[in-house]
């Protein structure tokens, strides 16, 4: 996949960058089209004792605010929300309206692991496992086919992802669907293909891998979700007799998980037309089936050739971004509809193709400056009018993209100039004002000392970021990269200088400590030595001068003759 296969949603190009937003994804696109429907946007932190940085936002009008977490808002009742919550609950809430579900049981943290497998044995291979309430795949491991298997998976969901509440079900055989759905209405399907690559019959795996990782790049929702060396992965490559050195055929693929998470490295295609009308009806009679569910992202396993299928999971907070951003079939608008239904009003409401900068948006949060933001409504609700103006010229230089600039600013014109080669230049600019438009070429091709030689003008369709900014090549921003890195290895270095000054420091501490206590202990013990002393010599001078010493010194006298 690179960046010119993927076929963007025109109001949508532009406007989100190629890597993304990582988790944030959803967040961003809702924000935005409600944005630029007028609505008010506030972004916000909250506190948590793990210190994350937990930013949620909503959106309101003059009468009414919700808030939303990610894609899921406030309208989703608690009762739904629980349901979903808890995967075994889901299960027998769809079993009690006749929605096919796997056969399994649920396993609390106190319930061993002998009673596990004796409940295995007796369901038969192969088995699912997962926990009883995580999302985006963490701690699911599919198609266990053995007793072995299946306790040294259970060891690892439980004693090291201490997943300790688990579901063991039965392993259906099909293609595993994301259904999308908003107050039963089915938007958009995709087919989530469990990590992969192919072989070219020069590469390893692992640099297969690799390339795979680098061509998710080009995707808004793929570029953070890459595949990762775990054990999942290490042990699907030793299960076909490879390890990660191994060359594969040219054209053999392999899979490298048996789940189809996206997060975990899957691919999404868009399937929505190939839906026969049975398994859409099956789909949100399941969604309809949780009283309060309004959106929703179902999984369904489906046998193409019975046409039947198996709910296996529902998500009240999906991932939008796997049916906007496909990596193949037709990108879905599946968020202008969760707008609708929030703000009905909205619906038929003209809208701008102007964006705001989200990073800038949620820098103080990050930052941990303020508690919340306001996003500004946007300066119109209209498609602005905008030109592209390829220039060249012996001034066109950084001063020159400094005047475009500031002229943009005194006429509000939005956009931006850009650096595309030595004395040439992208600029971009838009207003609601078409006039102000036409009339800004003049402002630069009239001034003698800008020194322009030639302007190349087209029609610009595409959004455009409010606000006006300046723009430099690749080499500008190599250059200001390794400058970065450069001022990053400095203060790597005297942070370390500082550490290990400071243990320098701590270790002096340590021997000063060290010496004053020995000579504590040498003063003791010359306090001991000198009171002993004086001791003896009080003793001595009072034996000399003692009656019985003055009297025996005659005896002393004849002593030492007769010696």
């Amino acid at each position: 996949m690179t960046s010119t296969e993927y076929k963007w949603l025109p109001h949508l190009e532009n406007a989100v960058p190629s890597k993304g937003y990582g988790n944030r994804l959803s967040m961003y696109l809702i924000a935005l089209e409600a944005w630029r429907r007028g609505l008010n946007i506030r972004f916000f932190r909250l506190e948590n004792p793990e210190n994350k940085m937990l930013i949620r936002y909503s959106i309101g009008n003059e009468n009414e605010e919700y808030r939303f977490e990610s894609s899921r808002g406030e309208k989703l009742t608690s009762h739904a929300y629980e349901i979903c919550e808890n995967k075994d609950e889901t299960k027998k809430v769809l079993a009690k309206a006749g929605i096919p579900v796997p056969e399994g049981k649920r396993f609390k943290p106190n319930q061993s692991v002998e009673e596990i497998i004796k409940y295995t044995n007796a369901l038969g291979y192969p088995v699912v496992i997962k926990p009883i309430s995580e999302n985006a795949g963490k701690g699911v491991f599919s198609n266990i086919e053995t007793e072995n298997e299946l306790r040294n998976s259970l060891d690892y969901v439980r004693n090291e992802l201490n997943y300790k509440d688990i579901i063991v079900e039965k392993h259906i055989e099909g293609i595993e669907h994301r259904l999308f759905i908003v107050k039963g209405k089915l938007l958009g399907a995709v087919n989530r293909v469990p990590a992969n690559i192919v072989g070219d019959g020069k590469n390893t795996i692992d640099q297969l891998i690799k390339q795979k990782n680098r061509s998710k790049k080009y995707n808004p929702n793929l570029s953070s979700k890459i595949i990762q060396l775990d054990k999942e992965v290490l042990d699907s490559i030793k299960s076909i007799g490879y390890n990660v050195e191994s060359v594969p055929k040219k054209g053999e693929k392999i899979f490298l998980r048996s789940k189809s998470n996206v997060s975990m490295g899957g691919d999404p295609i868009d399937v929505t037309d190939e839906l026969t009308d049975e398994m859409k009806n099956l789909a949100i009679k399941a969604a309809n089936s949780i009283p309060g569910l309004d959106i929703c992202g179902l999984d369904m396993i489906i046998d193409k050739k019975t046409n039947t299928g198996v709910v296996i999971e529902i998500n009240t907070k999906p991932m939008i971004g796997l049916h906007v951003f496909p990596v193949k079939g037709i990108a879905r608008d599946v968020v202008s509809p969760i707008i609708d239904y929030y703000f009905p009003e909205t619906i038929d409401r003209e809208k701008t193709n102007l964006y705001f900068d989200f990073d800038a948006a949620l820098a103080p949060l990050k930052d941990k400056l303020v508690n919340e933001i306001e996003i500004l409504p946007p300066p119109t609700l209209k498609n602005v009018f905008a030109k592209c103006y390829t220039i060249k010229g012996s001034n066109v230089n950084s001063r020159f993209r400094s005047f475009i600039r500031l002229e943009a600013l005194k006429n509000n014109i939005h956009g931006y100039v850009k650096e595309i080669g030595n004395k040439k230049a992208q600029v971009i600019v838009a207003s609601e004002n078409k006039k102000k438009v036409d009339q800004f070429k003049g402002i630069f091709v009239k001034r003698p000392e800008n020194g322009i030689d030639e302007v190349l003008e087209q029609d610009w369709s595409k959004p455009v970021k409010i606000g006006f900014e300046i723009f430099s090549t690749p080499k500008t921003k190599r250059k200001l990269n390794d400058l970065r890195k450069d001022l990053k290895k400095e203060q790597t270095r005297i942070a370390r200088l500082e550490a290990s000054h400071e243990k320098e420091i701590i270790r002096l501490n340590k021997k000063i400590k060290r010496k004053n206590k020995q000579l504590k202990k040498l003063k003791q013990e010359n306090f001991h030595i000198t009171s002993e002393r004086d001791k003896l010599r009080e003793d001595y001078l009072n034996t000399l001068n003692s009656r019985s010493w003055k009297l025996t010194k005659p005896l002393r006298k004849m002593n030492k003759f007769f010696k």
